[in-house]
């Protein structure tokens, strides 16, 4: 399944695209900075609440080597234990209704990740990866750590279930956004033949992608024993296999400097990091850092919420569209006839029927 990854592949891809948004400096420092708050917040209701955290993925890196961001990164990674997850979404929310609102595996509706976002309100971040959604504010992520089991049998056939199934959203998310996915393989014959299998794959899953998405969050969360000897982070970097780890030595941390504040890591982070990243302290060159490139991007203070219509005001946008649509007709000599409840309106009372808000012709 490793050979069908196309996240590294899309990334690639969309740093050669025209057309999106490429943050600037000014930008990334701006996004950090409503991240980071998000951050502090969060990591102050898990102390308030005894809730265990650590500095995750690029997160954790960043405060190794650099004592906060990675200069050219925006984002946080947070890795909490599932058994203190619904209690802390239940915090946030709480305390911060009207500042961010919550993503979460079989929390949120139609949502098919696993590892839960924490958006800041009235904010536009929209990556590829939420191109169709309407919600995707400036966001936290935090990854779940899972238990797995200490018999090795055991432990491969959850991890494998685990796998498989992760693999076959990513092959339905490809089929349910196919047209976006072909527009951004463009140009790579790889990444298109690829995109292609998993569709393949993903329209088998198509008829209930919820069922697969269900099962797969039951999968991930089978072990229940708190004491095992292994946890894992699935939805990580390096899905399960490539983050499992011990917990006895995993679970333990220690504060290091992060953007001014001292924030947990795992204690074990030389071993975290080097299997995430091999030689982490080493700068990657220009060309491999990886930079988000955006379809859209709104700071707090920019975004502007939907209005909602009154029916007078959508009666007027109507009548504004036909009167466009009939100077259309007459300009081109096409016919055209008011039909359905249009009609009865413009028969009977000289317009819309006063219960109704739409036209047909």
């Amino acid at each position: 399944m490793a050979v069908l990854q196309t996240n590294e592949l899309l990334k690639e891809n969309l740093s050669r695209k025209t057309g999106l948004h490429r943050l600037t400096d000014e930008e990334t420092e701006a996004i950090k900075n409503v991240v980071l708050e998000a951050a502090l917040d969060v990591i102050a209701l898990c102390d308030e609440n005894g809730i265990p955290y650590m500095l995750g993925g690029g997160s954790a890196l960043g405060a190794v080597r650099h004592g906060g961001f990675i200069p050219w990164d925006d984002d946080i990674d947070l890795n909490i234990p599932r058994k203190y997850i619904t209690q802390l979404i239940h915090a946030i929310e709480n305390r911060y209704p009207d500042k961010y609102y919550i993503e979460a595996p079989l929390y949120t509706e139609g949502y098919l990740s696993s590892f839960i976002q924490v958006h800041r309100r009235n904010t536009v971040f929209q990556e590829y990866m939420n191109q169709k959604k309407e919600n995707c504010g400036i966001k936290l992520d935090i990854f779940i750590i899972e238990n797995t089991y200490n018999n090795a049998v055991y432990r491969a056939w959850h991890g494998i279930g685990v796998q498989a199934g992760l693999f076959f959203l990513s092959c339905y998310r490809m089929y349910a956004w196919r047209d976006e996915f072909k527009k951004l393989a463009e140009g790579n014959r790889k990444a298109s033949v690829i995109m292609f299998v998993k569709r393949c794959i993903g329209v088998l899953f198509a008829c209930n992608p919820m069922g697969l998405y269900r099962s797969v969050q039951k999968k991930m969360a089978q072990c229940t024993d708190e004491k095992s000897e292994y946890i894992t982070i699935p939805s990580g970097r390096n899905h399960f296999f490539g983050e499992l780890y011990q917990r006895e030595t995993f679970m333990q941390t220690q504060k290091v400097e992060f953007e001014g504040h001292m924030l947990c890591v795992t204690s074990d982070y030389k071993n975290y990091l080097t299997r995430l990243y091999g030689d982490y302290m080493e700068i990657p060159p220009e060309e491999k850092r990886e930079h988000h490139v955006l379809y859209d991007l709104k700071l707090p203070g920019e975004y502007v919420a939907p209005k909602l219509l009154d029916k007078q005001q959508i009666q007027q946008v109507l009548t504004g569209m036909l009167d466009d649509f009939v100077a259309y007709c007459q300009r081109h000599g096409l016919r055209y006839y008011l039909v359905g409840g249009t009609l009865l309106g413009a028969v009977r009372h000289q317009g819309f029927i006063p219960l109704r808000d739409f036209l047909n012709w």
